[in-house]
């Protein structure tokens, strides 16, 4: 997204683009900052998880294919 903007500005002179390149990449921290503090975005293992069987269908987190990580 970085890149974009700054190709954008330098290309064609959009001297918007870099700006409005770095409210995405903002939106984005933000997004993940919240999801990191409530536990829900990341697929860090706890004591209580056992490996997942692979027999079973799930990945390295223990879930299975077709769901997301978040709990």
């Amino acid at each position: 997204m970085l890149l974009v903007g700054l190709v954008l500005n330098a290309t064609l002179g959009w001297s918007w683009a870099d700006p409005i390149a770095a409210l995405v990449i903002a939106a984005i921290a933000v997004k993940e900052g919240r999801d990191a503090w409530q536990g829900t975005g990341c697929c860090a293992p706890t004591s209580a998880t056992v490996a997942p069987s692979a027999a079973a269908g799930a990945d390295a987190c223990g879930c299975r294919s077709g769901h997301d990580h978040r709990t």
